[in-house]
């Protein structure tokens, strides 16, 4: 299948796992978006003074992807995940 063109949202509880969209339980893939990224893959209004991505989870059985809230930035000075508490889109 293909990956899915819509991002979900999703809240990790004690373990993510398994796949919302159709169960697959072995785990997911996962990609870096761009925060500046929009919607459509262009550029966002807002610009960020890092290079900070969002962390988006795939599965790998049914191609739906999610947004866990979860971002990375390769910075030297900010090289950790942060978790953020609300998924902005």
């Amino acid at each position: 299948m293909g990956i899915s063109a819509e991002i979900k949202s999703i809240k990790p509880g004690e373990e993510l796992r398994i796949c919302p969209a159709c169960g697959y339980e072995y785990g997911f893939h996962t990609s870096l978006v761009s925060v500046n990224a929009g919607k459509n893959g262009k550029g966002s209004p807002v610009k960020s003074t890092g290079d900070h991505y969002r962390v988006i989870l795939i599965c790998p059985e049914c191609g739906s992807r999610f947004d866990a809230g979860w971002k990375i930035s390769f910075r030297e000075e900010e090289s950790r995940v942060v978790r953020v508490t609300g998924v902005q889109r």
